[in-house]
């Protein structure tokens, strides 16, 4: 029988714990198969100095039989389940959030050395490959922190910082510990896709995120359907139709029809396949002779039998029988009392060579786009830098390897 791995968790606090942590990510971590959560009372957590906290927390992890600390700041939030990280068996993951640095530039709390020397660089996580999850690194921040316990058994005050000849901190909590970490022999990873938000005043991975849109005005209401409205937003539009004007496609596959649908249907032929009829329907009923859009009904499980016919649906899909462009926005999500999207996203992976994905950061949707478009297609672009929005995912030349993936953090160290 596995046995069951203990996890030791302390929110660090100012008296306040966001909702998002108690309501969501805390329950989640709970009900997570193999794993035992043991929370800290969380006034214990509340004090400062930050490295005084940390090393105090340290002492209380290490007289417990706990095999793992994890460690989150009451103002970063993970987006995903962090106890799951304690599968991957690592000495020491780092969850990363946006963090403000010099220079007016928003990073990823991940870093390498400079390449001139220069003490570290945050790595540019949204334009790396994230094909893989894990990625060794020499720093991480400790806004989310999974560490093993052989560490924090074999470092002295691990979250001392670092001072220089004069008394002026050289490296926070985060950076002094993770040198330590690495000095000792541990190796430090961060994950490229189960990442955090980082709420101050605004979120800083959702300030640009969302439309501003007076639902109330019908003059902004293309075929009197709402933006947002169980639809997609106004800025979904922009980027969905700024990629369509650069392929110029003259066939769209789509899945789940709406208003993406009807507009698309005013340049180019569309091919939709939704599984509600009477959404069907009514989205039917809006067409009018600009149109070039058919929709079909299908059960949201399996290839559409007229679908394998008109592509030949086989891996050996010839260019000329692909479509110019995959748009996915259904089948709803099951967690919304839906049937899943897996299917929509296998048929979008031979079908096309460009497929753009809405709501891409659903749990769903975002294992299956790792599942079916990870080593093949690469992700190009996103609509906004809030992970829930459109992905655009554009085939690559050939699949690509974890060499692939290990060769290009050399280059980029």
């Amino acid at each position: 029988m596995e046995k069951i791995q203990k996890v030791y968790l302390a929110v660090l606090n100012n008296g306040t714990l966001r909702r998002e942590m108690t309501a969501t990510v805390i329950p989640a971590m709970r009900r997570t198969e193999g794993i035992k959560l043991i929370w800290e009372n969380p006034m214990k957590t509340w004090a400062n100095p930050i490295s005084s906290n940390r090393n105090k927390i340290t002492k209380r992890f290490l007289k417990t039989d706990c095999d793992f600390l994890l460690m989150i700041d009451d103002d970063v939030v993970p987006l995903h389940n962090p106890c799951e990280l304690v599968r991957a068996n690592m000495d020491v993951i780092g969850s990363p959030a946006q963090v403000a640095s010099p220079g007016h530039l928003m990073v990823w709390t991940a870093y390498v050395p400079h390449p001139e020397g220069k003490g570290y660089q945050a790595i540019d996580l949204d334009n790396f490959d994230d094909m893989f999850d894990m990625l060794e690194v020499s720093i991480v921040g400790t806004g989310c922190i999974l560490i093993k316990r052989k560490v924090l058994e074999s470092l002295k005050a691990p979250f001392h910082c670092e001072y220089d000849e004069d008394g002026i901190i050289r490296y926070g909590t985060d950076f002094a510990f993770c040198r330590k970490a690495t000095k000792a022999g541990f190796k430090v990873y961060t994950t490229m896709h189960r990442r955090c938000e980082h709420y101050k005043k605004v979120g800083l991975n959702e300030e640009d995120a969302w439309d501003s849109i007076n639902s109330f005005d019908m003059s902004n209401t293309p075929y009197n359907l709402f933006w947002g409205d169980h639809s997609i937003t106004m800025k979904d539009w922009h980027f969905i139709k700024s990629i369509a004007t650069e392929l110029k496609p003259k066939r769209i596959l789509e899945f789940g029809s709406g208003l993406s649908s009807l507009l698309l249907s005013e340049e180019c032929e569309v091919i939709s396949y939704e599984t509600n009829p009477n959404h069907a329907e009514e989205i039917r009923a809006k067409c009018t002779d600009k149109n070039n859009l058919t929709i079909k009904l299908w059960d949201g499980h399996t290839v559409p039998e007229d679908l394998k016919t008109s592509i030949e649906f086989v891996a050996r899909l010839s260019d000329e029988d692909k479509f110019d462009f995959v748009l996915i926005d259904g089948p709803t999500s099951k967690l919304q009392g839906g049937i899943g999207s897996e299917i929509a996203m296998q048929i979008a992976s031979i079908a096309s060579d460009h497929v753009v994905i809405c709501d891409a950061g659903r749990s769903e949707e975002e294992q299956y786009q790792r599942k079916h478009f990870r080593s093949i297609f690469k992700l190009t672009k996103r609509s906004g830098s809030h992970i829930e929005r459109c992905h655009y995912w554009k085939r690559r030349p050939r699949p690509v390897t974890l060499d692939d993936v290990r060769k290009q953090l050399n280059n980029n160290k």
